[in-house]
Order: C-alpha cells, then sequence, then structure tokens
C-alpha cells in the first residue's frame, strides 16, 4: 500500500512539473500592446511574426525572463 502511494505520489510530481515547465517555455517571447495589453509566445519568429501584423504593438520583441 505505501510502495503503491509513493508510485502515484511520484508520477503526479514529475507530471505536473512537466506541464508547469512547458507552461513558461509557451511564453519566453513577449511584445506589448497600447494600454496594458501583451501577447507572449514560444519562439522569437512568432512573436515577431505577429508584433509585425499586430496594428496596435508598441514595442519589439522581448525575453521576459531576461527583463
Amino acid at each position: 500500500m505505501v510502495v503503491i502511494s509513493l508510485i502515484t505520489l511520484s508520477i503526479a510530481l514529475i507530471s505536473s512539473n512537466v506541464v508547469w515547465s512547458d507552461s513558461h517555455r509557451d511564453k519566453d517571447y513577449c511584445y506589448d500592446q497600447v494600454g496594458d495589453g501583451h501577447f507572449c509566445f514560444d519562439t522569437k519568429e512568432k512573436c515577431r511574426h505577429e508584433q509585425k501584423s499586430d496594428e496596435v504593438s508598441e514595442s519589439p520583441c522581448y525575453n521576459k525572463d531576461r527583463n
């Protein structure tokens, strides 16, 4: 019973860590919009593509972890 509980807990912790790291990685590159809006993307290329076509963008793409 204890072994099953430990295995279940280990699987849950590993799964939550993978989900947590994926959600942060998906939003590393951002740009700001007029007002308080901002959009974030997983790659700088995607960010630049969206930022160029956004008429109300007010900043270039940046890595939010470095600012």
